[in-house]
């Protein structure tokens, strides 16, 4: 424990548990983000998708 710090005052101000708002706000927090990284590799997927099977044009020659 840190020096000058009372257990009583440590117990008092954090006991462990979040809130119902907290918890809520955190799970938004991680979903959203889950969210965004499934759609950037989808995003990566596609495009590579693309890449592959698009009609290469070719430049002519000199």
């Amino acid at each position: 424990m840190a020096r000058g710090m009372s257990s009583y005052s440590m117990t008092s101000t954090f006991n462990g548990y979040a809130s119902d708002y907290e918890e809520k706000l955190l799970n938004t927090v991680w979903v959203s983000i889950v969210g965004l990284e499934v759609l950037m590799v989808l995003a990566v997927a596609t495009r590579g998708l693309f890449r592959r099977f698009s009609p290469h044009l070719k430049l002519p020659s000199r």
